[in-house]
Parts: C-alpha cells; sequence; structure tokens
C-alpha cells in the first residue's frame, strides 16, 4: 500500500511537470520576463526617466492576449529590481518614453514584436521579439469572441447612454490604447470626451465589426459629424476641431441594427505646432488705418483654425480681413466668446471681410479657418479702422442731384469719394462719337469698395445699372451708346466707404 502511494505521488508531480511545460501561461510569462529585462536594461542605459506601456495590436484589434501581455509586462517592470524610472499609469503628455508593438500570425507561429521608443523624437531604442507555437490555448486567447464579457455580447461597460456615457480621456498620444467594446443587437455604445486643450479629435474603431459613428457636441446635443466606412476597413473614424473644456459625446452602432460583435475605440487629439486657440490667440495691434494696418501672414492646414485677440484702444467701426488666395471663412466673437458676426466671401475674391463697431477696453477674438475641413494654404490677416482722409467731401460736391452734376470728359481718369454713406455722386458726360462704351467704378486702392452704378441718357430715362459686373465689387457697364449727352449716378453699398473711386469712361 505504502509503494502504490508513493507511484500516485511520483506520477502527479510528473504529470504537474507535464502540465506546467506545456501550459500556455508559463510559455507567456517566461516571454514577457525576458522581454521585461531587455526594456529595463535599455531603460536603464538611457537613463530614462519614466514609461508608459501603450497598444499591441493583432490585425488592428485587441483580442484578449492583449490585456494578458500588458499586464504581466507592467508587473514585471514595476517589480524589477534597482529600477530608476517610474511606469506610468495610461497615456500622459509628460511620458519620455512609450513601449508598445504589433502581433503578427505567420502560419502557426504568433509573434510578438515589440519597441521601446523615445517620444522627443519618435526614435525607436529597442526592438524585441517573442514567437509562439499557435495551439487550442493561444486560438483562445486570440479570439475576438473571448472579449465579449456575456453570451449576449454585452460588454462590462454597458448599460451606458446618454445620460450615463462611458468617459474617454483623451489626450495628444496617437498611440493611445484601444479600449474594448462589444454591440449587440440594437446596442449602442457612448463615449464623453472633454479635451483639455484645442486641437483635432480623431476618433476610429478597430476590429471586424461594420461600425457607424456620430459626433455631437454634448450640452448643445448639436449633431458634428458623422462617419461610416473612412476608418481601415469597415470601421468608422471622425476627425473634427474641438475646443478645451467643451464637452463632446461619441455614439458609435453597427452599421445595421443586426450588426454584432467586439470593436475597438480609440481617440486622440493633433496639436498643430504654433496653433492658437481662445485660451492662446495671437495678439493683434489694430492699424488706425489701412495704409497703417500689419498683415501677419499664416498658414492653414487641414481642419486648423487660428484665433486672433483684437484689443481697440479707441472705438470705431473696425475692419477685419484676410488676403490671398485661399478660400477662409471668419467668425468674431466678443470676451465672453459670444459670436458677433461671420463672413466667407465678403472680402476680395474668396477672402473673407467682416466689419463691426467696437469700443474701446474690450477684448474680441476673431477666428479663421479654410472654408471647409479640407482648405489648406497661405493667408494674410489684418484689421484696421478707416483712414479720416477720405471723410472729408470731394472738390466736386455738392453733386448730389442732376442738376448739380459735375461734368465729365469721356477717356480720361476721375478720382471721387464718398464723405458718408449716403453720398451720391451725378455725373454729366457728352460723347462726340457713337460706339460702344466701358464704364469703370472701382476703389482707389483695391476693388473691395462696393460700388453701384446708374446709366440715363439727357431726358433722364434710365438706360442701364450695375452692382458688381466689375472685378470683385467694383461697378462696370459696357454697351452701344450714340453721341448725346448722358448721366451716371454712382453711390456706395458699403456702410461706411473707407477709400476713394476712379471714375474711367473708355470707348
Amino acid at each position: 500500500m505504502k509503494r502504490l502511494l508513493i507511484l500516485i505521488s511520483v506520477f502527479f508531480i510528473f504529470a504537474g511537470i507535464l502540465y506546467a511545460q506545456d501550459s500556455p501561461v508559463m510559455r507567456f510569462d517566461e516571454a514577457v520576463s525576458s522581454l521585461a529585462a531587455e526594456i529595463h536594461a535599455k531603460l536603464t542605459e538611457k537613463g530614462a526617466e519614466n514609461a508608459v506601456i501603450g497598444q499591441f495590436t493583432f490585425n488592428n484589434d485587441s483580442p484578449a492576449f492583449n490585456t494578458y501581455w500588458i499586464n504581466q509586462l507592467i508587473d514585471e517592470l514595476v517589480n524589477m529590481r534597482a529600477r530608476n524610472y517610474l511606469i506610468l499609469s495610461g497615456n500622459t503628455v509628460d511620458t519620455a518614453w512609450t513601449i508598445t508593438g504589433e502581433i503578427v500570425q505567420v502560419a502557426d507561429i504568433f509573434r510578438v514584436y515589440s519597441r521601446l521608443t523615445r517620444l522627443s523624437d519618435r526614435a525607436i531604442e529597442g526592438s524585441f521579439t517573442s514567437s509562439f507555437v499557435r495551439d487550442e490555448h493561444i486560438n483562445n486567447m486570440f479570439s475576438l469572441d473571448s472579449r465579449s464579457g456575456s453570451s449576449e455580447g454585452r460588454d462590462s461597460m454597458e448599460p451606458d447612454s446618454w445620460e450615463s456615457p462611458v468617459f474617454y480621456p483623451v489626450d495628444i498620444n496617437p498611440d493611445v490604447a484601444v479600449m474594448n467594446r462589444a454591440l449587440s443587437e440594437d446596442d449602442e455604445d457612448f463615449f464623453l470626451i472633454i479635451p483639455d486643450t484645442d486641437g483635432r479629435l480623431t476618433a476610429e474603431t478597430t476590429g471586424n465589426v461594420d461600425t457607424y459613428m456620430i459626433l455631437y457636441e454634448y450640452d448643445t446635443e448639436e449633431e458634428l459629424a458623422d462617419n461610416d466606412d473612412g476608418g481601415q476597413g469597415a470601421n468608422s473614424r471622425i476627425s473634427y476641431n474641438v475646443r478645451a473644456g467643451t464637452q463632446y459625446l461619441i455614439i458609435v452602432s453597427g452599421y445595421s441594427s443586426s450588426i454584432t460583435g467586439p470593436y475597438g475605440f480609440r481617440a486622440y487629439l493633433t496639436v498643430r505646432e504654433g496653433a492658437s486657440g481662445f485660451n492662446n490667440p495671437i495678439p493683434y495691434e489694430i492699424g488706425a488705418s489701412e495704409e497703417d494696418a500689419v498683415t501677419v501672414n499664416r498658414t492653414l492646414q487641414q481642419g486648423s483654425e487660428d484665433y486672433f485677440l483684437l484689443a481697440p484702444a479707441i472705438n470705431g467701426r473696425l475692419t477685419m480681413e484676410t488676403t490671398g488666395r485661399t478660400d477662409t471663412y471668419i467668425e468674431f466673437f466678443d470676451a465672453g466668446r459670444e459670436l458677433l458676426e461671420r463672413n466667407d466671401d465678403g472680402g476680395q475674391n474668396n477672402n473673407a471681410r467682416i466689419r463691426y463697431n467696437v469700443l474701446s477696453g474690450n477684448k474680441y477674438f476673431l477666428m479663421v479657418r479654410g472654408y471647409n475641413q479640407n482648405t489648406t494654404g497661405s493667408y494674410g490677416f489684418r484689421a484696421f479702422f478707416p483712414g479720416t482722409s477720405m471723410m472729408q467731401p470731394d472738390e466736386y460736391e455738392p453733386n448730389n442731384e442732376p442738376s448739380l452734376a459735375t461734368f465729365y470728359e469721356a477717356g480720361i481718369t476721375q478720382q471721387h469719394n464718398f464723405h458718408n454713406a449716403d453720398d451720391v455722386d451725378w455725373i454729366r458726360f457728352h460723347l462726340v462719337q457713337a460706339g460702344r462704351y466701358t464704364i469703370n467704378v472701382r476703389g482707389v486702392n483695391n476693388n473691395r469698395l462696393d460700388t453701384y452704378i446708374e446709366l440715363f441718357d439727357g431726358n433722364m430715362n434710365r438706360i442701364a445699372e450695375d452692382d458688381d459686373g466689375g472685378d470683385s465689387l467694383s461697378s462696370r457697364l459696357s454697351l452701344n451708346l450714340n453721341s448725346g449727352i448722358y448721366y451716371l449716378k454712382i453711390w456706395c453699398l458699403d456702410e461706411e466707404p473707407d477709400q476713394g473711386y476712379t471714375l474711367n469712361i473708355i470707348q
């Protein structure tokens, strides 16, 4: 009996050794331990102060193996002896080093490629590999279905809703780890994002589920963007400019109500170098006149915005405009960020222009962006008060009615101005020869003076009229005229004309 007990004990010890050798846990733990030792040596060699473990993906997804591998690696590094660096939790802008990787399957081999990257210059300081032969244990750990959380495919973060969304901590690290979720039939997942800096938000799903995504401003419930297949494969992806402190909600669902399965969600911010926002606007000194205005040259990248801070020293009507060939759009805000005015093509060509009565001592913001999210290019910005030299009546006044019309000789250039918004100029001219004539009325400094002209014959019968037939806002008429006396009525559609105009009639 004693011999039998000894034999049974030996059998179980031997069987335990065999199981330990075949156990996937033992193989994974040994591989992670070896990887941690190599990473520890490299971090110590480089004098690293801190590091964070980021994303490990398999076919652009995150199976159960991902969580196991990352947790084991954290455990090994945190308990490493003689460690002079910190292992930080999550993704943070204070991170100096990051550890990420991919898992690749080739035939019956699973191989984990790990990288140690210095974030200051994106230099890869270490590359490591760990290989495993495929078996039923590994298949289970790489099964996407193992993440579903229950037999119904509902994940552990359910139930979530608009009133109770899942908070997602977004930062500027593009290697942010995937948050694993799962969709059941008729399911929607809700993610709350509150950026701590202005930037361009990228939110996307990963995996094999055909997802659909909608972005909202949470407090106003305004829908900002939606996407179906903007990511890899059937995944959805949204890029949108967001503002610090604003709450945003992202809803992820299946493309149809019957689509179910596990997926990954991640989001990160891209902050343009030299970018500005409400919290760090570009100070701009307002010009006392158009001639004194300094043009600030900037470049718009895809989806970017620029913010200028304006602090007028006097009360007056302020002109704010862009210059150049880029199709711009501008919005004007008070100090409380309340929208006061917006404009698309009020300036020359596709440039934007706003005129607004401002008060001294107040602060204002002006935002410049491209006409749409894909608009890029260089532009100039300037702001100024109208000059005073053009506000005095010109030498031809008074000529605000036909009986006081100024005589004009065809073929020469005559300069006038509008001394106020209600000023009307009447011009009388005599054509000796019949023919085709062109009448041009445009601003002295540029073609942004919004003029309007009406042409009458000698009996004051109206023949033609024009608003913007010339370049930009200038007026132009081209028509056949007989010899005789004609009258031209000229006025301005601007609320406050800021420059004079030239009149030219040529055959």
